[in-house]
């Protein structure tokens, strides 16, 4: 597919049979952050993504292709993308307020304002998001940390803006440390 001539999909095709499918960027988000739930099972991840994406019907007769052709749509029409990400360094749970300013900020446009925007042109969109955000600042420190590439100063950085940076920060550390730096 040229996405400079062809149409976005908004229909998958199962064994000959064509299925519409919610194809909304917000949809398609709610998917993903199934996918980045830890306390979800695979089969519960999976279920969720055919209930979202299948819109009239879901296709029983052959889940495990509507699993394939679902995950296929969500990574743009490339195969087994998702297998081959390294470590994560942004969610959109985590991340949405800084996504939400940097496509405004990068594109004028407020994603809180328009009824639909096809899942494949925001995350055209969503990776490239201008170099004077703060998401991608906050890309850029995760990236260095998770190379063992921050520089003192950066590491000084990272730590004071942990609750933001680091994506498993939670409350119960933030307590742990401020005990341990207590004592």
């Amino acid at each position: 597919m040229n996405v400079l001539t062809d149409k976005f999909p908004t229909k998958i095709k199962i064994n000959g049979k064509i299925y519409n499918i919610n194809s909304d960027f917000r949809n398609c988000i709610k998917i993903i952050q199934a996918f980045e739930d830890d306390d979800l099972l695979d089969q519960e991840k999976l279920y969720i993504l055919v209930k979202r994406l299948y819109v009239d019907e879901i296709p029983e007769e052959d889940m495990e292709e509507a699993y394939i052709k679902g995950i296929k749509f969500l990574d743009l029409g490339e195969e087994n993308k998702s297998e081959s990400v390294g470590k994560r360094v942004y969610a959109f749970t985590k991340d949405s307020k800084y996504i939400y300013t940097g496509i405004g900020q990068s594109y004028n446009i407020n994603l809180n304002a328009i009824d639909y925007m096809h899942w494949w042109d925001f995350v055209y969109r969503f990776m490239d998001i201008g170099q004077e955000c703060m998401f991608n600042q906050i890309v850029y420190y995760r990236t260095r940390k998770n190379e063992g590439k921050l520089t003192k100063d950066e590491r000084k950085t990272y730590f004071s803006m942990r609750k933001i940076l680091d994506l498993n920060y939670t409350e119960e550390e933030s307590e742990e440390e401020s005990e341990f730096m207590k004592k």
